[in-house]
């Protein structure tokens, strides 16, 4: 995969490039300079949290893990790397950079903040016409920039950021096969009765990336806590062995810079919470094939609602007739989020409702407020299909508040209760025959 990325990255930097300069041009700008991000303080401390790179940094070259660094772009000239070389005794002194990115680069080393000014100073610009991307809004300052995060700028390179390039796929490919390793060892761990913690920690060893690598805080709930959708703690109780039990885990891994984003739930001696996990399964399959171009995203997410109502149906978790669970919107009880998003650079890659360049966005619909993508599908996006469904006690108390009661099944609903639910979740490149990344 490392001999892929390397062919396959000149034609992707020749595309970001092309992009970045039509949004030049269109906003008026001479030049982008682009931060990579720093860590930062704890407050009333001297500890740094975990650093995480500038996601519009990363887009350009592999450098996860630099703080302090910058990116020049200028219409017509190679782009300009300020590179951070620091002599620091405290922690493992940074290397001039290498790899298969390196000649297409300008490459300067800089120890310092007065360094960077002298290099940057040989590139002409004003601060009205250079653009600055990056957080830290003071340092934009300090060198003299004033178009800092331009709305018309971020729209343009957002929008496009969507769609993905074949060095992207390649290296989006590669974060599916290494987090795959990792889901196999901890079914691993859960069917040998680990706790959540030492599953997590088998999940890490498998991928060999640890908590400051991964691309978010993995979920690894047993029993109820699958119904906690961002359930965040790791419980170090080992199983009762002899009784059934059910496991939901949400993790990914990064390659380059891209992240994976998978869900799978497993059955240890439940034959209900496995037939929901074979039924979900199916149902969520079907949808990944539907993932082409010229397809609304949220027009996917209400067919899955169907889909999670007849599942609601066979697994009699509701009852009466099929309209009136139609019009009452009971699936949003059990299925409250949105069936997935744009997956990149970022786990929640950015530009889900952004119907165009300018920044047009299209909200999603009133009654399915957390659908992070509205967007048309285009050949080559990548999209997470993640359809769930959960006992959720304060959503069904919502839905018997509204007059709805009359349609749950509690019986069946208090046999489900204790294994808590289900996400299955695959990443799937948009294409005339979808690419499922995650099989």
């Amino acid at each position: 995969m490392f001999t892929q990325c390397a062919t396959l990255y000149p034609d992707h930097l020749q595309r970001v490039i092309g992009i970045a300069e039509k949004a030049i041009s269109a906003e008026q700008c001479d030049s982008i300079l682009i931060h990579s991000g720093a860590p930062k303080l704890a407050f009333l401390d001297d500890y740094h949290g975990p650093y995480k790179a500038n996601p519009n940094f990363v887009w350009w070259l592999p450098l996860t893990q630099s703080p302090h660094c910058y990116l020049l772009i200028q219409t017509g000239q190679k782009p300009v790397l300020l590179y951070h070389l620091a002599d620091d005794f405290w922690h493992v002194p940074p290397q001039p950079p290498t790899g298969f990115w390196c000649d297409h680069f300008d490459i300067h080393l800089c120890s310092d903040l007065a360094q960077v000014k002298r290099e940057l100073s040989q590139y002409q610009s004003t601060s009205t016409q250079r653009a600055w991307i990056g957080q830290d809004v003071e340092l934009a300052k300090e060198l003299g920039i004033s178009k800092i995060n331009p709305q018309g700028l971020m729209h343009r390179l957002h929008y496009n950021r969507a769609i993905k390039s074949q060095y992207e796929i390649a290296c989006l490919t590669q974060a599916n096969i290494i987090a795959l390793a990792g889901h196999e060892a901890a079914k691993r761990a859960f069917m040998a009765g680990k706790s959540e913690f030492e599953t997590q920690l088998a999940f890490l060893a498998a991928v060999q990336q640890d908590q400051t690598q991964i691309p978010y805080r993995s979920i690894v709930g047993f029993g109820h806590h699958s119904a906690i959708l961002h359930y965040q703690h790791y419980d170090y109780s080992v199983q009762d062995m002899g009784q059934p039990q059910s496991f939901l885990i949400d993790a990914g891994t990064q390659y380059y810079g891209y992240a994976s984003d998978i869900t799978r739930c497993h059955s240890r001696g439940s034959k209900l919470y496995q037939n929901l996990i074979n039924a979900m399964t199916q149902a969520q399959r079907s949808i990944c094939f539907m993932v082409k171009p010229g397809v609304n995203f949220a027009d996917l997410h209400h067919q899955m609602h169907d889909l999670v109502l007849d599942l609601l149906e066979t697994f009699k978790l509701v009852q009466g007739s099929r309209d009136e669970l139609a019009t009452s919107g009971i699936s949003s009880a059990f299925f409250p989020h949105g069936l997935g998003h744009l997956l990149g650079l970022q786990v929640h890659d950015i530009g889900g409702w952004q119907q165009d360049e300018l920044g047009t966005a299209q909200e999603p619909p009133s009654s399915h407020r957390l659908l992070r993508c509205t967007r048309t599908l285009e050949k080559n996006m990548v999209v997470t299909i993640e359809p769930g469904l959960y006992v959720i006690d304060s959503l069904l108390k919502k839905w018997r508040d509204n007059g709805f009661g009359h349609l749950l099944n509690n019986t069946a609903i208090d046999q489900l209760r204790p294994l808590g639910g289900v996400r299955i979740e695959d990443n799937v490149v948009v294409a005339d025959q979808p690419i499922n990344l995650s099989i």
